[in-house]
């Protein structure tokens, strides 16, 4: 079988032309190619068997809508590879616009707490493009266990503390700045999902309650306790949750509140200071 006719068949399997790149990426990943190495032998005669079984395991995984990032292993999220499976969500690009946000500040954070750290995207992107302190904050053993790997992955055991808490730490501390990717689906959101999502991301990771805003409410009600005067805290939020969230902000006690909206428009991340 030559390489072209292995992609042609596995698309016409799938029947989603949205996957072809998907299927090009686990063929390149099975067989030990690049991108360009994967079109220059496409005629060629596929030679090695243990390759090719490789690559059909992953391939009906696909089949069964399984996310390529948990086949893979990997995702990439603000230019750099993070480990994933499915005791963590996979990340999404729009909450890069949240790591630019953070990125901004003037003066920089010192020290920033990242609430419902996952697989430690946000707070190893920080950390990065940075020189401040981060402590990652997990409430899933399950997820914190990836978050660990991932910070020893980019060598950041000193800058990322990786905590197993829920929403904050036991024992109280000023940050700078407080970010969060937290849960905002309701109940009924979840249940319009895709299966993709459905089926295999953590539901914990995506569902906060009946109205979708709980979770946002308790960190932004809790949040001052855990913040410099001036400190500042950053969300991402879900779609029509603005309204809503600036209330809870302006209760709390925050001010300077401003949303930043997302490639489609969508109010999706909120700053407010303290």
């Amino acid at each position: 079988m030559l390489y072209s006719e292995l992609f042609a068949r596995s698309l016409q399997k799938l029947g989603r032309h949205e996957l072809t790149a998907a299927v090009e990426v686990l063929i390149e990943r099975a067989f030990g190619l690049s991108r360009t190495q994967f079109w220059i032998r496409r005629n060629q005669e596929i030679g090695n068997a243990r390759e090719l079984a490789a690559f059909r395991r992953a391939f009906s995984r696909l089949l069964k809508d399984e996310p390529l990032a948990y086949i893979t292993g990997e995702r990439e999220f603000y230019s750099h590879p993070f480990a994933v499976n499915r005791r963590v969500l996979i990340p999404r690009p729009e909450t890069e616009f949240l790591v630019e946000k953070a990125l901004t500040f003037r003066p920089p954070p010192a020290t920033i707490l990242d609430i419902g750290s996952g697989s430690g995207n946000i707070a190893i992107s920080l950390a990065l493009r940075s020189k401040a302190r981060v402590w990652a904050l997990e409430k899933s053993r399950a997820a914190h266990s990836v978050l660990k790997r991932n910070i020893a992955r980019f060598g950041l055991e000193t800058r990322v503390i990786p905590i197993l808490a829920d929403l904050f730490p036991d024992r109280p501390r000023p940050f700078d700045l407080i970010v969060s990717n937290p849960p905002y689906l309701s109940c009924r959101d979840w249940d319009r999902l895709p299966r993709m999502i459905r089926n295999f991301e953590p539901k914990e990771a995506l569902v906060a309650g009946p109205k979708g805003t709980e979770i946002i409410k308790a960190i932004i009600f809790r949040a001052p306790g855990f913040l410099h005067d001036g400190g500042y805290l950053l969300l991402e939020a879900g779609r029509g949750q603005h309204r809503s969230i600036s209330r809870f902000l302006k209760e709390s006690g925050f001010g300077e509140i401003e949303w930043i909206r997302d490639f489609r428009g969508i109010p999706r991340v909120v700053m407010a200071r303290k």
